[in-house]
């Protein structure tokens, strides 16, 4: 839509994976402190839309960055515990274990996929076992991974590399995915992960 200057309007703002974290944290800590979003923004100088802004992650970039990337450390450990707390749904690629960085799952909300051989010491996920007679592996070509459903039905792919922890919500990503852990759930006989819980 043109406006009757003859100019394009503005994007309306779009909340970066960032700033959704920070937003989401900014929100608990308000929250836990007893204070509405007014008594915030009185306390901090900063109007009232500005402190919800805050809180969405709202930026005024017209192509926000849809990744996050950081050592390990505390950086990473703080994004995958605020994702392990307020996400809906947790599906786990994990051959060769679950990463030790992901606590407090919830046996209701989380499965894992390992390979047959692999032991899994913990009792805050469903285990869903990749069995070797089955010859082939759908997915096995992927990098470990997790998928966090968000309750705003958007999702956050987390990859843990040796160097780094790697966040993102691009779509090609979101589609990988979507993909591998619908054909896990159909290779181990199970319901769609994305469709349950």
């Amino acid at each position: 839509m043109i406006r009757h200057d003859g100019q394009l309007p503005p994007s309306a703002p779009k909340p970066s994976l960032r700033g959704r974290v920070l937003g989401i944290e900014l929100r608990r800590v308000r929250e836990a402190a007893g204070l509405t979003v007014a008594e915030l923004a009185a306390r901090s100088g900063r109007s009232p839309d500005a402190v919800q802004r805050l809180e969405k992650g709202l930026t005024d970039d017209p192509t926000p960055d849809p990744t996050v990337q950081c050592a390990w450390g505390s950086p990473a450990t703080s994004m995958v515990n605020i994702l392990c707390r307020v996400s809906e749904r947790i599906d786990i690629f994990a051959p060769l274990g679950i990463h030790p960085a992901l606590e407090d799952l919830g046996v209701h909300r989380c499965t894992a996929y390992v390979l047959e051989s692999t032991t899994v010491d913990r009792h805050d996920v469903v285990v869903r076992v990749l069995r070797h007679e089955a010859g082939v592996f759908p997915g096995i070509e992927y990098h470990p991974l997790t998928r966090f459903c968000l309750p705003d039905s958007t999702a956050v792919v987390f990859y843990p590399y040796l160097h780094a922890a790697h966040f993102t919500e691009e779509p090609e990503h979101l589609l990988a995915a979507y993909t591998l852990f619908e054909r896990l759930a159909e290779f181990t006989g199970t319901d769609n992960p994305a469709q349950s819980g």
